[in-house]
């Protein structure tokens, strides 16, 4: 990860430690997580997840580059939802690296021209 913010590891995170302990897969990744990878990497759900963006917050949601780099917000919407829950408007988490590798892995950027990382709006506790 480009910032030293970003190179969170999901074990210290305390909402995902919690939905690993709920699984009983505590102390393992949130990439092993039977959910994440039907939540997160799944073309399928993505698309219904971005249609139920875009319903909520209209064509100005909407997301004009490739379906690769669509994938990616849902993806880390969706992963946001699965630990956090629902944040509100504009605030944001640092998500963990792993759980960003894997879905870059996923859903690479077909231009090869980087990722835009993080954004700082208003940061909800980890």
């Amino acid at each position: 990860m480009p910032t030293a913010k970003e190179c969170i590891c999901c074990n210290e995170v305390t909402k995902i430690n919690e939905k690993m302990e709920k699984v009983d897969m505590k102390g393992e990744c949130i990439t092993h997580h039977p959910g994440f990878r039907d939540i997160c990497l799944n073309e399928w759900v993505l698309q219904v997840a971005y249609l139920a963006y875009r319903q909520q917050y209209g064509a100005m949601a909407a997301l004009p580059h490739s379906n690769e780099e669509q994938y990616r917000h849902v993806a880390y919407r969706n992963l946001v939802r699965f630990c956090w829950g629902y944040l509100g408007r504009e605030n944001r988490v640092v998500l963990p690296s792993c759980a960003v590798a894997k879905i870059r892995q996923q859903f690479p950027n077909p231009e090869n021209d980087g990722y835009t990382g993080f954004q700082r709006r208003n940061i909800a506790e980890i």
